[in-house]
């Protein structure tokens, strides 16, 4: 359980407490900066503590945004800052010192913000989530605080929080054909507490149940493992999403996810091998080919991210004509698809493999060059 720290007394008509409950604190209150302090010292040092200005006016969203990402030690949005355990020092450190100027008198306006600038002065690194739309503000007068829940009245958080799931940057396959409704997919499983990795492990047994129906080397096998090697997909992309709608971000699920990609990419070469054996055919060679193929495509893709590259000083020609490019909107596409990622990939393959012979499904994967992308991840939290 998090602990959430408001500082002065509750607002009338205010939705706080209730918001700050629902995203799974345990709410307290303090009426000074001696109390925050003391109600701070007092929470157990494994767990989350945030400290929220009790006139706060904006969206759970943002809420959930700046008090609940767990990539970061440190996290602050106007009104409230946040640390987990390996930043609570740094947090009681800044506390104690806002204490000490304030010299016992009840200071709380702003105590959230001040915290938050003084951890700024300390050199800590705090993080700000990109809000957008959402609202996040500490109203100073009653005038003030009807604009700023006008405001947040105005603007769908959750339509914010839905379509912030989706990756930005992917491909066209992908955005057109499968996140308009695997984001819904994600909202499912995230209100019947699913999490990522559970996804992921379901992608993966949709996929190799669809190489075993590949196995078969009939027809109707071969149908059914397109399909389901679609639903694979479909799934594959929900667990990212999932992750990032409910903020379950981890360094096993993005770990699980790319291993789980490459066993069902091979299991279902394999049981298109095994189907085509059924059949008289050896496209063993090609299948086996396929696989390095991939393999090499990946590491290449791997090596590239961690070195962690920063594409906005990549002053180089080659970057500098990319530039350009992604201001000629049907190039950014084209550019994405040429290099058939993992959603054209596997539309393609499903394709195929229900309407041809299975050796062809492994002709896209071999004519993929590899193609690391520009955007590097963040350490430790590989982009799902």
């Amino acid at each position: 359980m998090s602990t959430a720290i408001l500082t002065g007394p509750p607002v009338p008509g205010s939705s706080l407490e209730g918001d700050l409950r629902s995203l799974g604190f345990d709410v307290r209150i303090a009426t000074g900066t001696t109390e925050a302090e003391t109600l701070l010292a007092a929470v157990p040092a494994g767990q989350r503590v945030a400290v929220v200005d009790a006139r706060f006016v904006g969206h759970v969203h943002a809420l959930r945004l700046g008090l609940t990402d767990p990539r970061f030690p440190l996290s602050s949005i106007t009104g409230a800052v946040t640390a987990q355990p390996a930043g609570r020092q740094a947090l009681t450190r800044a506390l104690a010192r806002e204490n000490s100027a304030a010299g016992g008198a009840v200071l709380v306006d702003s105590l959230a913000d001040r915290i938050a600038g003084a951890l700024d002065t300390d050199g800590a690194d705090l993080h700000r989530p990109e809000l957008g739309s959402l609202v996040a503000t500490v109203p100073g007068d009653p005038q003030t605080r009807n604009e700023a829940r006008q405001a947040v009245a105005a603007v769908d958080d959750e339509a914010v929080r839905l379509k912030s799931a989706v990756k930005a940057r992917d491909g066209f396959f992908t955005t057109h054909f499968i996140s308009p409704y695997s984001r819904y997919i994600a909202r499912w499983c995230a209100r019947r507490g699913l999490t990522p990795n559970q996804v992921t492990t379901a992608s993966l047994l949709t996929a190799l149940i669809a190489a075993a129906c590949a196995a078969t080397g009939t027809r109707g096998g071969f149908v059914a493992a397109g399909a389901l090697l679609i639903a694979s997909f479909v799934l594959d992309c929900t667990d990212g999403q999932l992750a990032r709608y409910s903020l379950q971000y981890s360094t096993l699920g993005a770990w699980l996810d790319a291993t789980f990609d490459r066993a069902k990419e091979y299991a279902y070469y394999a049981g298109l091998a095994l189907g085509a054996a059924r059949g008289g055919d050896d496209v063993w060679a090609l299948a086996l080919g396929a696989m390095i193929l991939q393999t090499c495509r990946h590491v290449v893709d791997f090596s590239f991210n961690e070195a962690n590259h920063d594409a906005s000083a990549n002053t180089s020609p080659t970057a500098a004509l990319s530039d350009k490019l992604d201001s000629v909107g049907w190039t950014v596409w084209l550019r994405r698809m040429i290099v058939l990622p993992i959603g054209e990939r596997w539309a393609m393959i499903a394709v195929l493999t229900a309407v041809t012979t299975p050796g062809s499904p492994s002709t896209p994967c071999s004519s993929a060059a590899p193609s690391p992308r520009r955007t590097p991840r963040r350490a430790g939290f590989c982009a799902r």
